[in-house]
């Protein structure tokens, strides 16, 4: 992981994971009958409690990641045991596998566990550094709604289709990043500040929920840009929910097979 897709991550996975485009229909949706709806939410904050109430009562979800692009590769073929109520989650095949719960971020990877030293204990323990925290935080906010829409956000339009055969409601949702900047925690300020430093003023994002406004699926379209010297191509996300309120088990790993990676310059860049 480099750098550069650190600094993106906080807006990648939290401040746009549902949709971040810059023009044209977001990946997955239907043009088809798009309407203002009467019988749909019409503002950000209305759908984000509406949504909070059911997600807290369901306390599981399982997540799956699909995309394109150098800040989806971490992700793609990702699939996420996630427990709402314990802010923990559980990821496996991905490039990466990985825990986040209250004893830490820990990741199993043969090259990382090369990097920190052992490689006879692929489970590395990351650093608890502002960055990594910040990076891996963002990821765990993937079943908080209100993390996904930040301040800034208006619906601008909705329709009513299907999602993986399920009725759904899609809400067409744009945010004013310089808004969003100046409101965010100032943990979260850099993040914004990189895609407006790049030209990018706003997030044109989708969120598809059901008839509890429970979300089935977001996408997402980050545009082509230009950070710090470095060209960074486009890139698309998809993220799909399933099974909310049922059984997970997210468990760390057994500590004879953990090892701490080194709290070091440029690990992970």
């Amino acid at each position: 992981m480099r750098r550069i897709a650190t600094a993106l991550s906080a807006v990648a996975l939290a401040a746009s994971l549902g949709a971040c485009s810059q023009g044209g229909s977001p990946s997955g949706s239907n043009n088809a009958g798009e309407t203002n709806s009467g019988s749909s939410i019409t503002d950000v904050s209305s759908l984000v409690t509406a949504a909070k109430s059911t997600m807290d009562e369901k306390k599981t979800v399982t997540v799956s990641f699909e995309g394109t692009g150098p800040l989806a590769q971490m992700y793609e073929n990702m699939k996420c045991q996630v427990d709402v109520e314990k802010a923990a989650m559980g990821c496996g095949g991905g490039a990466v596998e990985m825990t986040i719960n209250g004893d830490g971020i820990f990741m199993k990877s043969p090259q990382m566990a090369q990097l920190a030293g052992d490689p006879s204990k692929q489970w590395v323990k990351m650093p608890a550094t502002e960055e990594m925290t910040q990076q891996f935080g963002e990821l765990g906010k993937i079943s908080d709604l209100q993390a996904m829409l930040p301040a800034g956000s208006s619906i601008q339009s909705s329709a009513e289709e299907q999602v993986d055969g399920k009725d759904a409601t899609r809400y067409e949702v744009v945010t004013d990043l310089k808004k969003a900047a100046e409101e965010a925690p100032e943990a979260k300020k850099a993040g914004f500040k990189v895609l407006l430093d790049s030209g990018v003023t706003e997030l044109k994002q989708t969120v598809w929920v059901d008839a509890d406004k429970l979300p089935l699926k977001v996408a997402m379209t980050s545009p082509a840009m230009k950070v710090q010297g470095q060209d960074i191509p486009e890139t698309k996300l998809t993220v799909r929910y399933a099974d909310w309120g049922k059984p997970v088990e997210i468990t760390t790993p057994p500590a004879d097979q953990v090892q701490d990676m080194p709290s070091t310059p440029g690990l992970p860049g």
